[in-house]
């Protein structure tokens, strides 16, 4: 059952082993591009079903017993078979995401039992912001496609997977519910979305709209892209979240977005919907183009911002075909390369960097991977893309934790080497620090300590939406499988 790439994925592999570690004197020499690839969809499994379903870092929900039934009978045809859904105790559902907390354990935990597994309220920051509403949709959505994928989990006949289709039910019934509390909650007249302290984060607005855009989509489909059926399918739901969309994109239609950052999310947004919206995609591309343009040659501040314009521009290249785009993809990538020095796993004037940036960061080295072909050296940029992995993501402990490899999935899924579940210095939660541990979740903010040659966790505190942006940001290094890149039609 293991996961199947595409051809340009072996190449990139292959060149990979060329650049044994990635060029990091302190990495392993084994690390290359499937590791990085492996553990980073790992990662963003650990994250997402620690916050939605363990964390209590929102208001909760629960659905009813009888969707519950209805569920599990969609995903699993035959429950004589030896391969049941159990739900386990505790499990905690968010309507509504707070923006951060302290992913500490406060009880030792059971790893059978989710109650075991929550948060400390107390440390809570109770804001519903826009940011982390948008980008945990967006992850939910996206996990609830991979547990759609057949070759991978199955079909309701088959005899293995069956927990794991039935936790892909329960995500987008949580992405739904979410949406819904966008709309009903945080719409003003205007059709913005507006945070609960009153602020309008105008970034987090364009990740809204991404992320309807794409709850839209899923609900729409006759079939899933690697799927014969769409087990998630309801137009009427399809065509509530569509009709938000509508409004949210009509609402922005008059921002002009400030800075790099909502530039460039403004265009992955504005991507997203128009692949499904196809009757508005024209006008949705002239806009695109429009904001593509002011990213060319635009100053940025540090590399996170450098990363979020390349990731524009890729986009825009890949959407409209326009060499312009490439080109200027081109020279941004290759000023990102130049601010960088491999043998430490750093950028030369930067000593910190936050979640978001890491998201950024690694977003962009995967599509230059992905969509620059011979524009660019494949070879340094899948060096690079695992230089920086192994240094700001696993080396630094921004991944706080990793589950034993027999936690968290099925037993079809623990035949791989251990390193692909995790990096080997990365300890087990209960061993992560605190009293009883701390959860598999991103910190918010690493830093470069010069006496120990590198990055170390600065702020351990869980960021919601930078969290769940790097989690959409790795579930897509296996764009084969979850592409989060979409196509126009």
């Amino acid at each position: 059952m293991n996961r199947k790439h595409v051809a340009t994925t072996l190449v990139a592999l292959a060149l990979a082993s060329a650049y044994a570690g990635g060029g990091l004197t302190e990495g392993r020499q084994d690390f290359t591009a499937m590791q990085t690839m492996e553990e980073g969809y790992w990662y963003s499994r650990y994250n997402l079903g620690n916050l939605v379903m363990r964390s209590g870092l929102g208001l909760t929900f629960a659905p009813p017993e009888a969707a519950v039934m209805k569920m599990i009978r969609a995903v699993d045809a035959n429950p004589n078979d030896g391969d049941t859904v159990s739900v386990p105790p505790g499990v905690t559902l968010l309507k509504a995401v707070f923006k951060s907390g302290d992913p500490r354990y406060t009880q030792p935990i059971n790893v059978k039992d989710f109650a075991t597994q929550g948060w400390d309220p107390a440390t809570f920051e109770q804001v519903v912001g826009a940011s982390a509403m948008g980008w945990t949709m967006m992850k939910e959505i996206e996990w609830a496609k991979q547990f759609h994928v057949d070759f991978h989990f199955g079909r309701p006949s088959d005899g293995f997977g069956a927990q794991w289709r039935f936790v892909g039910m329960v995500m987008s019934a949580s992405a739904q519910r979410q949406g819904a509390y966008v709309i009903q909650e945080m719409m003003n007249a205007n059709g913005l979305v507006v945070d609960s302290d009153g602020q309008i984060d105008w970034p987090g607005n364009w990740v809204v709209l991404e992320a309807l855009s794409n709850l839209k989509g899923l609900l729409s489909a006759d079939a899933m892209r690697l799927s014969e059926t769409n087990r998630y399918q309801n137009p009427a739901k399809a065509q509530m979240f569509g009709r938000a969309a509508d409004r949210l994109f009509a609402a922005l239609g008059a921002r002009q977005p400030q800075g790099i950052p909502e530039r460039s999310l403004a265009i992955q947004a504005i991507t997203w919907y128009a692949a499904n919206t196809p009757e508005r995609a024209r006008a949705a591309g002239v806009r695109l183009r429009t904001l593509a343009l002011q990213l060319i040659g635009a100053p940025t501040s540090g590399a996170g911002e450098k990363a979020y314009a390349l990731r524009g521009l890729i986009e825009a290249w890949r959407v409209s075909g326009d060499p312009l785009f490439l080109r200027a993809a081109a020279r941004t990538y290759g000023d990102l390369a130049a601010s960088y020095n491999f043998p430490q796993g750093r950028f030369h004037d930067e000593l910190s960097h936050s979640i978001d940036d890491v998201a950024a960061i690694m977003g962009a080295l995967n599509a230059t991977r992905l969509f620059l072909g011979d524009a660019i050296d494949q070879k340094q940029a899948t060096a690079f893309f695992v230089n920086f992995f192994e240094s700001a993501v696993n080396r630094s402990g921004l991944q706080q934790s990793v589950p034993p490899v027999g936690v968290a999935k099925g037993a079809f899924e623990q035949s791989e080497p251990p390193i692909f579940y995790g990096y080997p210095t990365l300890p087990k939660p209960p061993m992560a620090g605190g009293k009883y541990g701390t959860a598999p979740v991103f910190a918010t903010r690493i830093a470069w300590n010069a006496k120990a040659r590198a990055f170390e966790v600065d702020d351990a505190r869980f960021e919601s939406a930078g969290a769940m942006h790097a989690s959409n940001e790795f579930i897509w290094f296996h764009n084969e499988e979850v592409n989060g890149f979409p196509e126009l039609r």
